[in-house]
């Protein structure tokens, strides 16, 4: 059976900036992978192995390009929310209601 890929103990620790760049790459495929985006990339690689084989993230980058811009607004306000210590459901809720918001502010 093959070594398991994209464990925490893979990422190094973060202390700087070069630190975050050299972990970088495996929390790009560390969040791909639990996305579960292999199963929609067009490299067979990575639907074979039911896992992000690129190194550059470039399957997360381009999940995040094709999503329309109020769905990468409200992902990104669940991770700003989930950072700040809020529980999955309530992050995803919070996320929803400011998107509602800026919408009937903006109408966008």
């Amino acid at each position: 059976m093959p070594k398991r890929q994209n464990t925490p103990a893979d990422i190094p620790p973060i202390t700087d900036f070069e630190s975050c760049q050299r972990a970088r790459s495996a929390l790009f495929r560390r969040l791909t992978d639990q996305l579960e985006i292999f199963r929609v990339c067009p490299h067979r690689n990575c639907k074979r192995m039911r896992a992000c084989q690129d190194a550059r993230g470039a399957c997360f980058h381009a999940v995040l390009q094709a999503m329309p811009d109020e769905v990468r607004r409200s992902f990104a306000y669940a991770m700003q929310n989930r950072a700040n210590g809020l529980d999955p459901d309530e992050a995803i809720a919070q996320a929803e209601a400011r998107i509602a918001a800026e919408r009937a502010r903006y109408g966008r």
